[in-house]
């Protein structure tokens, strides 16, 4: 029945479906490390403009008087048990943090030291008080005890502060060490200073679509301006304004001579109806009618950006036991989309192809299958995403075993439950997920 459409997607992905050979990519569970600053090859201008909103911005739509950083070296402590077998990603995020923002941080073993604090917080305790948050954070030095018991005024504000002195990161640890490792790298970025999430951003780990699980080169360099000596706590946002031109020409000579480009602004319209349809809480009917109306504002947006992909990919995975040809046609559509916008490397792109990847192995293309795990494989990788990569390594798997191909099948099964172990946690549990996420999506596909 789906055949015709998931044609077409193979018709436009195999044009540039050849990737670097895997064979070295898949060798060991653990990511790299941190590199020399980047930079970002966009306008100056561009960048400026996003620092202030996340630097003078809440989520909650409240602007901060006056620009809010670390004035001196920053320690994190991990309070608390549980934390442990989390200390290597803890350590590889501040190595980054040191090499590519230049920023004076480290782990301490003394609470006493310590300016940013990590506790483990069980999910259903979170989810008490923000039923639709994986984690978060709030400023000042505060137990998960202090805070359940503490009425919400008298609660420290980012918004009360006039420079930050410390910062709590509270994350559940009774979810995938995917979602904790995400929760670690997100939390601990924005406890730095910029504690304001933008969907419209296309590249940063500080937006609320999930698709970014580590800092990106965009939020690198904008903690390595926020850290620059012209700045301080305190300065009002004009202040800042100010100082950024000659700061980000200094530091990122990939922006300067970037005319600006013509960006949609942020939609809290739009961002309603996304929430609506990712929310844990609403009803399948609810959350299918939010994703909806997304796809809708963000296909009216001017210039129709990333969001539209994000609404497409959301609206299929909604719509899979309803009507699998239009949730197959929004799978393509977020494929296309992400691919002109952002190019085959791009996490975005590679989050499309799993499921295109999915509907040709239900539809018994199985080269394209293999050649669409392939080719987004290593932006995976890149990405830290090992949940991704166990699932494309699992389609991949199941397309050879089709073909008649068990010992490839069988190693490349094994490299998949390796990253699913990674994702997902324990080894039983792993393969149980990773099997279960997968036939369900073929059953859909063949219902």
């Amino acid at each position: 029945m789906l055949k015709p459409l998931v044609a077409l997607v193979g018709l436009l992905a195999l044009a540039a479906c050849t990737g670097p050979n895997l064979s070295t990519q898949i060798s060991s569970v653990r990511f790299a490390n941190g590199a020399k600053p980047q930079g970002v090859a966009r306008s100056n201008r561009d960048l400026a403009e996003d620092f202030l909103e996340l630097t003078f911005g809440l989520e909650s739509g409240v602007e901060l008087d006056a620009l809010l950083r670390y004035e001196k070296p920053i320690r994190i402590y991990l309070r608390g048990t549980g934390l442990a077998a989390y200390r290597p990603d803890v350590e590889a995020l501040i190595s980054r943090l040191r090499q590519e923002a230049e920023l004076d941080i480290a782990e301490t073993n003394d609470p006493d030291e310590a300016q940013i604090f990590i506790e483990a917080v069980p999910t259903g305790q979170i989810n008490r008080f923000f039923p639709d948050a994986a984690c978060f954070i709030l400023p000042g030095d505060i137990t998960w005890r202090q805070f359940r018991r503490s009425k919400s005024g008298s609660v420290m504000r980012w918004s009360e502060q006039e420079t930050l002195e410390s910062a709590v990161v509270f994350l559940p640890l009774d979810t995938t060490p995917q979602d904790v490792r995400d929760c670690i790298n997100e939390e601990i970025t924005q406890a730095l200073g910029p504690a304001n999430d933008l969907y419209r951003l296309p590249d940063s780990i500080w937006n609320d679509d999930n698709f970014y699980g580590a800092p990106t080169p965009f939020d690198m360099l904008i903690l390595r301006a926020l850290y620059q000596p012209e700045l301080q706590s305190g300065m009002t946002k004009q202040q800042v304004a100010a100082q950024l031109g000659p700061i980000l020409n200094r530091i990122n000579p990939k922006g300067r001579n970037v005319a600006r480009k013509r960006r949609a602004p942020e939609s809290n319209e739009w961002a309603d109806q996304i929430e609506s349809a990712l929310s844990q809480t609403a009803t399948r009917s609810e959350r299918r009618t939010g994703a909806a109306r997304a796809v809708n504002i963000a296909a009216n947006m001017n210039p129709v950006d990333h969001r539209l992909g994000v609404s497409k990919l959301t609206s299929g995975r909604l719509g899979l036991r309803v009507d699998l040809t239009e949730a197959a046609r929004d799978f393509s559509d977020a494929y296309v989309l992400f691919k002109s916008q952002f190019g085959l490397d791009n996490i975005r792109t590679a989050q499309a192809a799993v499921h295109v990847a999915a509907l040709a192995l239900g539809n018994e293309q199985y080269d394209l299958a293999i050649k669409l795990a392939d080719r987004h494989i290593p932006t995976a990788l890149e990405q830290q995403n090992a949940i991704l990569v166990a699932g494309l390594l699992s389609i991949k798997a199941e397309a050879l075993l089709l073909q008649g191909n068990t010992t490839e099948a069988q190693e490349t099964r094994l490299d998949s439950l390796r990253w699913a172990r990674y994702g997902f946690g324990d080894n039983d549990g792993a393969l149980a997920r990773e099997q279960a996420a997968l036939t369900a999506f073929l059953s859909a596909e063949n219902g």
